[in-house]
């Protein structure tokens, strides 16, 4: 019996893939102080790789923010690694996020980062803490699918914002997803929308 339980367990199906994304998006951040409200936008190109072997998971990302006007802000760069681990239903991975902006002060910044989900079948849960390179600073969000032509989930932002996101599967092994958020920190108002095209064994599944 433990054995076949054993094998159930090991022959399973992992929730996560193995994938490669590269895509764009805007970011627009404002920021409201006495009497006066200031706004920047960013175009941010971006790439991913995720690996799955067995239950063993290692995904790393990467984007830059070029300023659409140079007048107020500058050139970042951000990227991030995590390890984790994946059965059938769940996944966790932790990791840091490290960012490079030479204007700024401190011109580095490093943070840890976090993100588990859970899956109930065509329902599941995920868990973010600065999630997406660091920029949602932590989400609960609610994933659909995945069905026969994709996923999508939306959530909550904290301390007051929504994120979203859709993938759907254009043909075996590659999909487009969208992904948005938007969120009020303080005096701080960050929102961005990104385009991407996903490359690998799951597609959209």
């Amino acid at each position: 019996m433990h054995v076949l339980v054993i094998a159930m367990v090991l022959g399973a199906s992992p929730l996560l893939d193995s994938e490669v994304s590269a895509g764009v998006g805007v970011l627009g951040t404002g920021y409201t102080g006495v009497g006066a409200r200031l706004g920047d936008a960013f175009v941010t190109p971006s790439i991913g790789a995720r690996g799955v072997f067995g239950n063993f998971v290692i995904d790393g990302a990467a984007f830059t923010s070029s300023p659409l006007r140079s007048a107020r802000a500058s050139f970042s760069g951000t990227a991030s690694v995590r390890i984790g681990a994946t059965g059938e239903r769940w996944a966790v991975m932790a990791g840091v996020v490290g960012q490079y902006a030479p204007d700024a002060r401190p011109r580095t910044l490093i943070l840890p980062t976090l993100r588990g989900q859970v899956s109930f079948g065509q329902v599941g849960l995920s868990l973010g803490v600065f999630d997406l390179l660091g920029l949602v600073p932590a989400h609960l969000s609610v994933d659909f699918g995945p069905f026969t032509r994709g996923r999508f989930s939306v959530g909550w932002v904290a301390p007051v914002g929504l994120l979203a996101s859709g993938e759907l599967s254009i043909a075996r092994g590659f999909g487009v997803r969208v992904t948005a958020f938007a969120f009020r920190l303080t005096n701080t108002e960050t929102a961005m929308l990104v385009v991407s095209g996903t490359f690998g064994a799951g597609g959209a599944r």
